[in-house]
């Protein structure tokens, strides 16, 4: 069993990007990777308040403003860091958005019970596509949660996604959060997100996606050469040669 265990992590080892500490990996769960997930390099670090304390307050036409919700809010979300602001662009759209980061997985409740909570009714729940970069390929495709809901007359949309390292640091986890009322209609106002997701967002918050990406064993038979390829097969023959030990001795 444990050759079996030591040569997956061998192959999974040697088949990642040569700097797999450095992705993020975007989901639409927290804390668990699912078949949305879509690893990426942040432009900047969502755990750190003085790296988001930097982030751009205009992102092309679009303006913004910063805001705070009351204090029986921050209290309730226990989160470490929370940045919240509203963009604006032209008079013609204008949303919110959250940047909340917690080590506790309470500040991540499911957003439409919150929203149930405060009153409003889930008129549809689904997933959206969003596009990181021109190219469309599996590598630029980000999965967001979506929901519609309403109260009397008044309704909104929301997008959310969550960011967490897949190797390194594993105790912290950030939400992005994205919030418009419904002027004209659903379509309409959804265009309008994505236009500032898509347009202007995703080219601040991501480095450029690169699909080519180059895997451990590639870094390593580059730079070492044939001493690289046998420090490679050396790995993967230990953990055969456990599995092999375990056998002989089961028989």
């Amino acid at each position: 069993m444990a050759g079996i265990l030591l040569l997956a992590y061998v192959v999974i080892f040697l088949v990642s990007p040569k700097d797999i500490t450095d992705y993020t990996v975007a989901d639409t769960e927290y804390w668990r990777e699912t078949q949305n997930r879509l690893m990426l390099k942040t432009a900047y670090e969502y755990n750190n308040k003085e790296e988001l304390a930097a982030f751009p307050i205009t992102l092309g036409q679009w303006r913004g403003f910063d805001f705070k919700y009351s204090d029986s809010v921050y209290k309730i979300l226990n989160a470490d860091i929370l940045m919240s602001r509203t963009y604006v662009k032209n008079n013609t759209g204008f949303l919110w958005i959250d940047f909340i980061n917690s080590k506790v997985g309470a500040s991540f409740h499911r957003q439409r019970v919150c929203l149930v909570g405060a009153g409003w009714k889930i008129d549809n729940e689904s997933t959206a596509q969003l596009n990181i970069a021109n190219d469309r390929n599996p590598f630029t495709k980000l999965y967001a949660n979506r929901l519609d809901y309403s109260k009397g007359n008044e309704k909104q949309i929301m997008l959310y996604w969550f960011m967490f390292k897949k190797f390194g640091s594993k105790d912290d986890v950030s939400m992005v959060r994205i919030s418009t009322p419904v002027i004209n209609n659903e379509t309409a106002t959804f265009g309008i997100m994505k236009d500032f997701v898509e347009g202007e967002l995703f080219k601040t918050m991501y480095k450029q996606a690169e699909p080519d990406l180059i895997t451990v064993a590639e870094d390593i038979m580059n730079t070492y050469g044939n001493s690289g390829i046998i420090a490679i097969a050396i790995g993967i023959l230990i953990p055969f040669g456990l599995i092999y030990e375990g056998v002989r001795r089961k028989d």
